[in-house]
């Protein structure tokens, strides 16, 4: 083998082992998907249009069965579903305490003297940039103030305080 043909054979080995330890390289990680929060509303909407989301801006919900309230967010983002949590703090025990002393079969529970901490965790699909949740008054629903907060891809992207009269 002359001169030649060794520089060429140790160039081909390196070109190999250059290719080679770059082929079992980890893939590039992918841009991180941003979620820009453009806009959050809370209010109420229409109880007498289930499938509109018009909604009226108050902090103030009345305390009428049925009765829809809620949020929109507007958000930029190229994710196609967005992880969601709504924590909803509801008023104190001892209203509660006090609203089932007027009925003997609520007698029986066992409130205890904090607060009460609903969780909803749930995947939201953005529509036109928009994602939203909704509650609705139920019976026994307790006049006082709530707190709301809206919690995106584990940022808080939304805090509400409201009063349900």
């Amino acid at each position: 083998m002359n001169a030649t043909q060794h520089m060429i054979r140790i160039t081909l080995i390196l070109i190999s082992t250059f290719l080679a330890g770059h082929s079992h390289a980890a893939p590039p990680a992918p841009a991180q998907q941003v979620v820009e929060i453009v806009g959050a509303e809370f209010g109420t909407f229409s109880s007498g249009k289930p499938l509109e989301l018009d909604l009226e801006p108050t902090r103030v919900v009345p305390n009428k069965v049925g009765q829809r309230y809620g949020w929109i967010i507007e958000v930029r983002t190229s994710k196609r579903a967005l992880s969601v949590r709504e924590e909803y703090l509801l008023p104190n025990a001892s209203g509660a305490q006090n609203a089932n002393a007027a009925d003997p079969a609520g007698e029986s529970q066992d409130i205890s003297a904090q607060r009460l901490k609903q969780v909803s965790q749930r995947q939201l699909v953005p529509m036109d940039g928009t994602i939203y949740g909704e509650w609705t008054i139920g019976s026994g629903e307790l006049a006082g103030h709530r707190h709301l907060q809206v919690v995106i891809e584990g940022r808080v992207a939304a805090s509400f305080e409201f009063e349900v009269k």
